[in-house]
């Protein structure tokens, strides 16, 4: 787990503990299957990318009540002194079936399986859906993102305006899993074996008497890594000034990387940059983008001729601007042998255990949710342990490329058709 100190169990709702002791009480200890889905895709959204597995591994292995954890829920004065003593000895019991990280999957397909008695199953609701919920938003809008830039290298610099150090990281996690190149977040990337990136600030350049100054003592110090932030006053001269000293270290055989852009008419600025450096022998500094970025205006600068050989997107990626949220949800489908399912207005749930099959080749056709078919292809599969980086990152990339086109649209994207076959038990 990620900055959480002492054990997990009490990051849920209070509702799973007050069930958990009627389960406890009247010995309702059958087996129940719990079903993790997601109601509706975000406007413009074509598809989710499954993703969080590794903090849900961590979490059950984690899962303990410690002793100041009981001290708490006696004070609340809901809970019995024998559950609380059965409390004190809980570990969850459970099997898991998940798709796979980095699985393309649409609107009320089963993405995860919880089954066990169901006192153990039902309290792992609330931290599973925090853990799902936003690490699906972010591994979804990263390969939005990665889709409008188009092959263009990506960063992810969001971790100020991140809402908390946890979604920071998980935010990072999803940049990864997408391809991004690195993260300016440096907890996050030692966490995740990903590289660290990072330019400058304005203060650097206030700081300093004149922008060639800061220019020269940054370049001075970080040579050939060295990236110039520009736009801190005049981003026209801040170009200008970038090329001079580019031009003169190029003269020490240093080649500076680059610039970066961050506000003004980027599209404009990179196009005066580029023809700038080629006039003054500095083609090779790279040119960089950021300032409240996100899928819809890469995609429309690339689109009006930006001249862009990387972004940095932070803020509307790491808090998803457009989609904070999903409406992710943890449903039971079945206890003991009796198939289970809502029937609320706008909140139906489908009964029983299912399987996930996908058709098409090389391009996927439909999805098929039929009931639990063992010797079927399903895409859901047994999970415990939480696949390499590399392999999620290929498996992500091969599934957006299989996808239709239509699919993968920014703007108005196709649906992508799902059957859900007859399941027993529905409308009980």
């Amino acid at each position: 787990m990620w900055l959480i100190d002492g054990t997990p169990a009490l990051l849920t709702d209070l509702y799973e503990l007050t069930m958990a002791q009627v389960y406890f009480q009247k010995r309702m200890a059958a087996p129940a299957y719990f079903e993790v889905t997601v109601r509706h895709l975000p406007q413009d959204w074509g598809f989710f990318v499954m993703a969080g597995l590794p903090e849900v591994e961590a979490y059950l292995a984690q899962f303990r009540f410690s002793e100041s954890d009981l001290d708490y829920l006696r004070s609340v004065r809901l809970f019995d002194p024998d559950f609380l003593d059965h409390l004190a000895g809980f570990r969850p019991d459970v099997t898991i079936r998940a798709l796979p990280e980095g699985t393309v999957f649409f609107p009320n397909e089963p993405i995860l399986e919880v089954g066990g008695p169901i006192l153990h199953a039902q309290l792992l609701e609330s931290y599973v859906l925090n853990i799902l919920g936003f690490s699906i938003v972010e591994a979804s809008l990263a390969a939005r993102i990665t889709l409008a830039a188009g092959g263009v290298p990506l960063l992810d610099f969001g971790m100020r305006r991140a809402q908390g150090p946890i979604a920071s990281i998980r935010a990072a996690r999803g940049a990864q899993m997408a391809g991004w190149k690195a993260t300016s977040n440096i907890f996050a990337a030692r966490a995740l074996a990903m590289p660290p990136s990072g330019t400058m600030a304005h203060s650097f350049i206030q700081a300093h008497p004149s922008q060639e100054r800061a220019f020269r003592e940054f370049a001075t110090i970080y040579r050939d890594k060295t990236i110039l932030l520009v736009d801190t006053y005049d981003t026209i001269e801040g170009v200008k000034i970038a090329a001079r000293v580019a031009r003169e270290f190029l003269e020490r055989g240093v080649k500076l990387r680059g610039i970066r852009l961050d506000s003004g008419n980027l599209v404009a600025d990179s196009r005066f940059a580029r023809d700038h450096f080629r006039q003054q022998g500095v083609d090779f500094l790279q040119i960089f983008a950021s300032g409240d970025l996100d899928e819809f205006k890469i995609q429309d600068m690339l689109a009006a001729g930006g001249q862009f050989d990387g972004f940095g997107v932070g803020t509307r990626f790491a808090v998803s601007r457009h989609a904070p949220s999903i409406g992710i949800i943890y449903k039971l489908v079945q206890y003991a042998d009796r198939p289970l399912n809502k029937t609320s207005p706008d909140k139906a749930t489908l009964p029983g255990r299912k399987t996930v099959l996908r058709t098409g080749s090389p391009r996927f056709e439909k999805d098929i949710v039929r009931p639990l078919d063992p010797d079927a292809q399903d895409l859901l599969r047994p999970f415990e342990f939480a696949e390499p980086m590399a392999t999620v990152q290929e498996r992500l990339r091969s599934q957006i490329v299989a996808l239709p086109d239509p699919v993968k649209g920014i703007r108005e994207p196709a649906n992508y058709p799902v059957q859900f076959a007859a399941m027993p038990g529905r409308g009980e």
